[in-house]
């Protein structure tokens, strides 16, 4: 009796131990699983970081060699050369007013930026306006574009340019440009802040658009 007590005891331990290893071994695989789970994602991961990395490293390269290209090469250095006279004679031109010389104001805005940027400065109505003052002989009419006062004059005095690189054939430009005006009622100084980008486009190098900015 007791030896068959001690043989159903033994197998529930047996039953019991083999419950334990099956659900250890279970465990086990699982946790394993789990493991190989997350190093495959990191491996995944690390994987998307270096093709990243690598793409990132060629287009910093790519930049670099351009910079380097456009410095060093004659057709890199012409360019920005040419570049920047049309920046410096488009803030020269910008600012400037005489009711005699408006329509030649808008051909030489017409070398150095599109007809749309021309346009916007020196419309054809300014140019209608002030031939008609003119022909008036009035010291006194109105009606011109730019100012009430025949008399007005505006002219350059200097500017400061701050380039910011785009690519081999775009640079946009902030510019701080002073200016004088002359008129019967005075003369004042004023300063006005521009935004504009010159870009060589089918071998034309042009201002291409522009933004007037007013600092607070």
């Amino acid at each position: 009796m007791i030896k068959r007590k001690n043989d159903n005891k033994w197998k529930y331990i047996c039953g019991v131990l083999l419950v334990i290893l099956v659900l250890g071994g279970l465990l086990s695989q699982l946790h394993t699983s789990t493991i190989k789970a997350k190093n495959k994602k990191l491996d995944q991961e690390v994987t998307q970081l270096e093709e990243q990395n690598s793409k990132l490293s060629k287009n910093i390269n790519d930049l670099n060699a351009n910079i380097e290209a456009n410095l060093t090469n004659d057709d890199g250095s012409e360019l920005n050369k040419q570049i920047a006279e049309v920046a410096k004679k488009f803030v020269e031109l910008y600012p400037v007013y005489d009711i005699e010389k408006v329509e030649e104001k808008k051909a030489e805005l017409e070398k150095v930026s599109t007809t749309s940027v021309a346009d916007s400065i020196v419309p054809d109505d300014m140019i209608t306006t002030s031939k008609k003052t003119l022909e008036s002989k009035s010291t006194t009419q109105k009606g011109e574009a730019y100012s009430s006062d025949p008399t007005f004059k505006s002219k350059y005095k200097d500017s400061k340019l701050y380039t910011n690189y785009v690519n081999a054939n775009t640079i946009n430009y902030f510019a701080e440009v002073n200016y004088k005006t002359e008129s019967s009622s005075g003369d004042t100084e004023n300063t006005v802040y521009m935004l504009f980008e010159v870009t060589n486009k089918d071998g034309r190098v042009l201002v291409d658009n522009y933004e007037i900015k007013y600092l607070k």
